[in-house]
């Protein structure tokens, strides 16, 4: 009977909870949630700061009531939305014309309102650069101060007093201008880069990079060529003449005298496969075969501009005590000097050649490098004079990976 009655008494409890939850309940939703509802203002624009262009400027509008929310706002000119708002203040709103951009009305809407035909946009067609070329020999390199520039494209007008070109942001001066052209000089200390033209408000740049020799940094592109892969395995020269399995002639711009053809009438090249790349430049004499005032060497493909220069090579060596391998660079574009004349050079290091005669040990692998200065601007030979003896087995052996030449 207890246990009953205690069962009766829990019930009643559990009872009288619930129905304090559903009273609490529906007295809740009675109440309701609390809603506010916000009415933005009628903005009003008042003009827009100019009345033509080409598509891609800026154009401003001014007005009130325009809120801060980009997402809000919504201009078209001659009924074409433009999808880039630059910025949303209450009096002004900077908007990008769009590329298709129709002359005509200007509408502006913001949320629910909307500023029908509040301003006129008249559309010019857009200017476009086709080509950017130098008058250098090489297209892409422009002298600062000497070289002239043309840029050829569209729409550029006539009046030079409305355009602007610069070098990767330096100013350049205009010598001529046509609708379809312009001509520059190259303007002094510009970093290498592209060639652009403002008109309008609008900027638009050329797709190749018009290179500045005279900077300081890796001029090797634009002063040699033929060069190796500059990488840890080396290698990638070209060849000319060739044996069919080893040996053979480096191709142009190299020329090797007939000294340094110590391989059956080729040599100064290597088919080196077991270094995991083709094409060294490479002196080898074993078998016997002496190089004795052997050259390779290339006349830079123009005039260097005075300053301080350094090149580098990156080679291995077995050359023996008795015998030497010299990085030499030399005035003129007619070659380097003999061993004899070595001290005629603008600048020559000789190899490594700590390797025991008769052997191929100690032996180098690594770079080296080497300085020289112009007093003027002038085309110098770079290049490579062996004298090397020969030997049975175990002979001399030079094997260059890549060069590179670096303005400081």
């Amino acid at each position: 009977m207890k246990i009953m009655k205690i069962l009766k008494i829990n019930r009643s409890i559990i009872i009288v909870f619930i129905m304090i939850l559903s009273l609490s309940f529906f007295t809740a939703c009675e109440e309701g949630p609390v809603f506010r509802i916000v009415e933005y203002p009628e903005q009003t624009a008042t003009g827009i700061d100019q009345t033509s262009g080409y598509p891609g400027i800026n154009v401003a509008i001014t007005g009130t009531d325009f809120g801060t929310l980009k997402g809000a706002v919504k201009v078209y000119f001659g009924g074409v939305l433009a999808t880039n708002v630059v910025s949303c203040e209450d009096t002004k709103i900077v908007v990008q014309v769009p590329a298709n951009a129709i002359s005509g009305d200007v509408t502006l809407q913001v949320w629910k309102h909307t500023n029908e035909a509040f301003a006129q946009f008249t559309v010019f067609p857009a200017p476009a650069i086709s080509t950017v070329v130098s008058s250098n020999t090489n297209s892409t390199v422009a002298f600062p101060e000497v070289d002239i520039v043309t840029i050829k494209g569209v729409n550029f007008g006539t009046d030079a007093s409305k355009v602007a070109v610069s070098f990767n942001g330096t100013a350049a001066t205009i010598q001529t201008i046509a609708d379809d052209k312009i001509t520059v000089l190259a303007p002094a200390d510009y970093a290498t880069g592209y060639v652009s033209i403002t008109i309008g408000g609008l900027t638009i740049s050329g797709t190749t990079a018009i290179i500045n020799p005279t900077a300081p940094g890796d001029i090797t592109p634009y002063f040699m060529s033929n060069t190796g892969v500059m990488d840890a395995k080396g290698g990638g020269f070209v060849r000319s003449a060739y044996d069919g399995s080893r040996w053979g002639t480096l191709a142009a711009p190299w020329i090797t005298n007939a000294a340094g053809l110590n391989k059956a009438g080729r040599g100064g090249y290597g088919r080196e496969q077991w270094n995991g790349r083709d094409g060294f430049i490479c002196w080898e004499t074993w078998g016997n075969t002496p190089v004795v005032d052997g050259t390779i060497y290339q006349p830079t493909s123009m005039a260097l501009p005075a300053g301080n220069y350094t090149l580098t090579l990156n080679y291995y060596g077995e050359i023996q005590t008795d015998s030497s391998v010299h990085l030499v660079v030399a005035a003129g574009g007619n070659g380097i000097p003999l061993l004899a004349d070595i001290s005629t050079a603008l600048a020559s290091v000789m190899l490594y050649n700590g390797t025991t005669i008769g052997d191929t040990k100690p032996n180098f692998g690594g770079e080296v490098t080497l300085d020289f200065e112009l007093q003027t601007s002038k085309v110098v030979s770079i290049g490579f004079l062996g004298n090397m003896k020969g030997r049975d087995t175990k002979g001399n052996y030079f094997l260059g990976k890549w060069v590179k030449l670096v303005k400081n």
